[in-house]
């Protein structure tokens, strides 16, 4: 038995490539919290900014989430 032909025009299909995420596209909503809001901004703001700055900005949205959510649990 012989394998089956495919038409001379068969291509098989190759999806297209997906777009890479960015800060901007993960941005979540705003949630109501100036804080938060804020410190997800600096976040997605940060991917702009030289790698030492970065980290700084990180650092400083990590800060002040822990800060809220302290507030929350006391």
């Amino acid at each position: 038995m012989s394998s089956p032909q495919l038409p001379l025009s068969f291509s098989p299909a190759v999806p297209a490539p997906r777009p890479i995420p960015t800060p901007a596209t993960l941005m979540p909503g705003p949630t109501g919290h100036h804080a938060v809001d804020a410190a997800v901004r600096s976040v997605a703001n940060a991917a702009d900014l030289p790698l030492a700055e970065q980290l700084a900005a990180y650092e400083a949205a990590h800060r002040t989430l822990r800060e809220v959510l302290s507030a929350i649990e006391a």
